[in-house]
């Protein structure tokens, strides 16, 4: 994903596994997936959802799709246009989802997860210290006590400042919806 541009991607308001529409208030997964561009190198990242009846029966984005991470939202016809295309939760979630991710592009994924977490003053630098897997930044979500709750490892997989720059730029928009 370094140096990936990532375009906005909004929910459909359908599942991809039936085809049909949501109706206002259903609860749905929506998964966000990296995906290769046809007849190049490059790879894409979007949103795929589905009810919550085609995900519990085993739907999932198709291969070669790789599933970054899934969350648990309701849908809302009305507000789509208006609100982020994930809310904090919903990245709070994924990064927490993420946790015991060892793909190389899902580590990468939530280390940047992470700094945008941190930019947004949802998740808090506690100490950082190197290991054989290289720098690790120990976090906490806010308003959390380092002595009452469980601190979470991210790893830095060594990306360089502007790739980290232009990915956290391009991973706003996408969160974010614009």
């Amino acid at each position: 994903m370094a140096g990936a541009a990532y375009p906005t991607c909004k929910a459909t308001g359908k599942c991809a596994a039936s085809g049909r529409d949501f109706q206002e208030g259903e609860k749905f997964v929506a998964t966000l997936t990296e995906q290769p561009v046809a007849g190049s190198n490059a790879t894409e990242v979007g949103r795929v959802d589905f009810s919550v009846e085609a995900w519990a029966a085993g739907s999932r984005p198709a291969a070669p799709a790789l599933v970054l991470g899934s969350w648990r939202t309701v849908y809302h016809a009305g507000e789509q246009k208006k609100s982020p295309l994930m809310g904090d939760q919903e990245v709070l979630d994924l990064f927490e989802e993420l946790s015991q991710a060892t793909d190389e592009r899902q580590v990468r994924f939530r280390y940047l997860l992470a700094l945008l977490l941190i930019r947004r003053r949802l998740l808090r630098v506690i100490s950082t210290k190197r290991t054989e897997r290289g720098v690790v930044l120990t976090v906490l979500r806010r308003g959390e006590d380092a002595g009452h709750a469980t601190p979470g490892e991210v790893v830095d997989p060594g990306l360089d400042e502007a790739t980290i720059a232009d990915a956290i730029e391009q991973l706003g928009l996408v969160v974010e919806g614009k």
